[in-house]
């Protein structure tokens, strides 16, 4: 009898053994799994820097060639793989009137242009960005970039709708040198950036050029159309991440998990009470 207890005991002990490593295996799985999944966070400036000697070797070539639509090609192959998806580095501008700004502050999407006092834009360029901003800064902020100083950013405030924010940054007094050096010199410019509000970059696209003589209502058409484009993907974004509502968030907040997964941590449950029964025993006996 007392063999058969014995025999008995020690089966329910291995049992017992085997369904706890079974379950801490489960949630050793599970999470690995789940710090495997979170999002890295790679900056624009380090994956600028990984790809941008290859491209330029390229690119030169594709130019000497003549080939326009090959460096085209390249240059959406180079934003498509590899800098979409990465988050642009902070760094700080400097408005007309108040204290610097960092990026980090514009708390909506980023429609952000690069552009120079020097460049000459199409006649119907701003313009046309001024009646999209007009329209939708509500939404999005339209902050155009001015590699320059402070009085050629006077010269050209007068051209833009004051829902632009216009800023400058002089390269060679800026502190943020190195993502500075790599937003102005490695893509060039005009150019366009869409991020989201965590400065995740969808998108980057070069300002369309037409020629010279393009009439007003033409060239106002041509920008519109390449600037909307930009203005539609930032919000076609936003709405995609205010698509869930109050009652999905509450529907997520209830009991999802299966029978399986009840069974596993109730299973769980178990197994910490017996241990913690357990070590109590173990203090009392001291």
């Amino acid at each position: 009898m007392f063999f058969l207890m014995a025999l008995y005991y020690i089966s329910y002990r291995n049992l017992f053994m085997m369904k706890k490593f079974l379950v801490l295996g489960i949630l050793s799985l599970y999470f690995s799994s789940s710090f495997a999944q979170e999002e890295r966070k790679i900056p624009f400036s380090v994956a600028i820097s990984a790809h941008i000697t290859k491209y330029n070797q390229r690119i030169d070539a594709a130019y000497q060639d003549q080939d326009l639509e090959r460096a085209q090609f390249l240059f959406d192959s180079l934003v498509t793989n590899h800098l979409s998806g990465t988050y642009m580095d902070d760094f700080s501008v400097y408005p007309l009137k108040g204290d610097p700004i960092s990026l980090e502050e514009y708390e909506k999407p980023v429609f952000l242009i690069t552009y120079a006092s020097w460049c000459v834009p199409g006649i119907g360029e701003i313009p046309a960005l001024n009646d999209l901003v007009d329209k939708f800064h509500d939404q999005i902020d339209f902050v155009v970039l001015f590699w320059d100083n402070k009085e050629s950013l006077k010269e050209k405030a007068k051209e833009y709708t004051e829902n632009i924010q216009l800023v400058h940054i002089d390269e060679k007094t800026n502190q943020d040198s190195y993502i500075i050096n790599k937003l102005k010199h490695a893509l060039g410019f005009p150019m366009m950036y869409f991020m989201d509000n965590n400065k995740k970059i969808l998108d980057i696209r070069k300002i369309v050029t037409h020629h010279s003589s393009e009439t007003l209502s033409n060239s106002y058409n041509i920008h519109f159309n390449s600037l909307s484009k930009g203005v539609s993907l930032l919000i076609a974004d936003l709405d995609l991440n205010s698509e869930i509502s109050p009652e999905a968030n509450a529907e997520e907040n209830e009991d999802q998990r299966t029978d399986e997964e009840r069974d596993i941590d109730e299973e769980y449950e178990r197994y910490k009470r017996e241990k913690d029964s357990l070590n109590g025993k173990k203090r009392d006996n001291r």
